[in-house]
């Protein structure tokens, strides 16, 4: 059955990390090069990126490999944004070492004719800015998905407001949460934000699971438990293109059974994800491998 596109906007980068048990250099990493894998499981992915000339047909395999669409990947002379950051021992809090933006510094991307008709749009961890300007250049999609970051929050606001009002679902980690509203209480945040603009509100709490707020529901899940995790750049990408890839999949996306549903399958995506440096594991999980984890996570739920 042919699969349902989303079209995702977002950075790939080389990412430098450093834990307390290891380090690499110059991996694959951005936002939309985990959302993009991670939507592959549900629907046919389109990315909208820019990389440098250091970015080589083996950097692109694993998308293709996956079925990523990376026809719109522009590649521009120079070098590819590279991000350095290192994690404490709980990984719960990254230290930005360093941040070379390089190519992606002067990414205005431009969306093709073809693609502006796109259903379902993730708006990727980028500039508030630059995704209001791919909102205008879409026709109207009935799914539109964001994601943000405290440096957007702080030095964007005004933009970042003006986008909420036209998207259908954000999403943000607790301190982001905190951050945009001032409010301390994620239940009573979430709803704030719902206020601003957006259908749903996804707070993501990283070791706790995730937290999902409507105008009539609450529902939140617990993380799928992994005993020896070894990198969470990336989680919320993975859990945000898992999420959006499956309701790009369903007919009625608002159904909050679907939406339900989304916020695990993001979740069993995220868990991979955490289990190797980069996109390693991710795009090596089968759907024999997610079927298996999504029924331990079904028993892990039942009490």
């Amino acid at each position: 059955m042919k699969k349902s596109k989303v079209l995702i906007v977002g950075s790939m980068a080389f990412d430098n990390i450093k834990t307390h048990k290891s380090s690499v250099k110059n991996v694959l990493g951005g936002s939309a090069s985990y959302s993009s894998i991670a939507a592959s499981f549900f629907a046919q992915p389109k990315v909208i990126a820019v990389v440098g000339s250091d970015f080589t047909k083996k950097h692109i395999k694993p998308f293709h490999d996956r079925g990523v669409d990376t026809s719109s990947i522009e590649v521009k002379e120079g070098k590819t944004f590279t991000w350095e950051a290192s994690y404490d021992k709980d990984f719960k809090n990254a230290t930005t070492l360093s941040t070379q933006l390089n190519v992606f510094a002067g990414f205005a991307p431009v969306i093709k004719q073809q693609d502006k008709q796109t259903q379902a749009l993730f708006l990727a961890n980028i500039s508030p800015q630059i995704q209001l300007d791919v909102l205008k250049q879409m026709k109207r999609p009935r799914l539109v998905a964001c994601d943000t970051m405290n440096l957007w929050i702080k030095n964007n606001k005004p933009q970042l407001l003006k986008l909420l009002k036209s998207i259908d679902i954000l999403f943000v980690n607790e301190a982001e949460a905190r951050q945009l509203t001032g409010i301390y209480n994620l239940i009573k945040a979430g709803k704030a934000i719902l206020k601003a603009g957006p259908k749903i509100t996804v707070i993501k709490l990283g070791p706790n699971g995730a937290l999902l707020l409507t105008k009539d529901e609450m529902f939140q899940v617990p993380p799928f438990l992994v005993e020896n995790p070894i990198d969470t750049t990336g989680a919320g990408d993975t859990f945000g293109g898992g999420f959006i890839g499956y309701l790009a999949s369903v007919k009625n996306w608002n159904n909050i059974k679907h939406i339900r549903k989304a916020l695990a399958y993001g979740t069993i995506l995220a868990s991979f994800a955490i289990e190797s440096f980069s996109i390693k594991k991710l795009a090596q999980v089968t759907p024999q491998d997610f079927k298996k984890r999504l029924a331990l996570y079904e028993e892990y739920c039942k009490f």
